[in-house]
């Protein structure tokens, strides 16, 4: 089974590719759990229920590049895409789309002599697109 060392990811942000400024991602895709127990059953029963999906990004802060970019997102939604193997989709590396509610960004964070990170969770509005083609 194929293993995967993530070192070529690339993640645009309303078509902005910002690659070379994120040092890590993480996209979760969870649905809520929904009991359907009812009586003579003997056990919990459960569904899935509705999404509630999520995108982590750690982003070395740039003030024309990044910022600029993010902070007029501010309480707006932003087309995110994520390929975890390079620009080429395909099985081995399919592309993840999604709308991302911007509710956060940190302007300055960091410490004497630390480079200036955001470090942000978005909710995404919707549901994850993934292609493989």
């Amino acid at each position: 089974m194929a293993k995967l060392v993530l070192t070529d990811s690339k993640i645009t942000i309303n078509g902005t590719d910002v690659s070379t400024n994120v040092a890590a991602v993480t996209l979760n895709v969870t649905a809520a759990e929904v009991e359907t127990t009812a009586f003579g059953q003997g056990a919990v029963t459960r569904v899935g229920g509705l999404q509630d999906n999520s995108i982590t990004l750690s982003m070395h802060n740039d003030y024309s590049a990044i910022e600029g970019l993010v902070y007029p997102l501010i309480g707006s939604t932003a087309q995110i895409v994520v390929k975890p193997n390079g620009t080429a989709v395909g099985t081995a590396n399919p592309s993840f789309t999604m709308q991302a509610l911007i509710v956060e960004w940190a302007c300055v964070n960091g410490a004497v002599g630390e480079l200036n990170t955001a470090d942000v969770t978005w909710p995404i509005s919707g549901t994850v697109t993934k292609a493989t083609s």
